[in-house]
């Protein structure tokens, strides 16, 4: 159990040694610099290095433009503009699709491989029923619509007739 104490000792006496760091040049030997350090101002300097580029580098990112090429930093604005652009992305490639089936259906028929369809068993009431609702609005709404007409138009009569 001393051996402990005496490695802490050992440690602590170790950190206020005085070191000397010395610079030589290899061609002329002749002495560049010289630093006289302990381990524990060689401690304190390189934490605060680290701590310096740090700092620097996160007020790099937060300060410049540069925060905008970090994957997952968009703002608000950025992003509405994504939205849209994927909007207009889809709408164009339907657009594509429509103007390719319209193509491929044009040269069909400019070669003569179009077959006409049958019409032999035709409905033309339903035809003409299917052709109403894509014009009109859907037929609950109509009805909703309707009645909403005919309460007004009735309570307009009772009110003359009140008068």
């Amino acid at each position: 159990m001393e051996e402990k104490p005496k490695r802490k000792r050992d440690l602590l006496k170790r950190l206020n040694d005085n070191y000397r760091v010395v610079f030589i040049d290899d061609e002329s030997l002749e002495e560049v610099a010289s630093f006289k350090l302990t381990m524990r101002k060689l401690y304190i300097l390189l934490s605060t290095m680290f701590v310096l580029v740090a700092v620097v580098t996160v007020a790099i990112m937060v300060l410049t433009p540069v925060k905008y090429y970090i994957p997952g930093y968009a703002g608000g604005k950025t992003r509405l503009e994504v939205v849209k652009l994927k909007q207009n992305v889809d709408s164009l490639s339907d657009l594509v699709a429509a103007q390719e089936k319209y193509q491929e259906n044009l040269r069909h028929v400019i070669a003569g491989n179009m077959k006409p369809p049958d019409t032999t068993m035709l409905d033309l009431k339903k035809t003409h029923r299917e052709e109403m609702n894509s014009l009109l609005p859907a037929s609950g709404e109509l009805m909703k619509q309707a009645a909403r007409s005919v309460k007004k138009d009735n309570d307009a009569e009772q009110k003359a007739r009140n008068k």
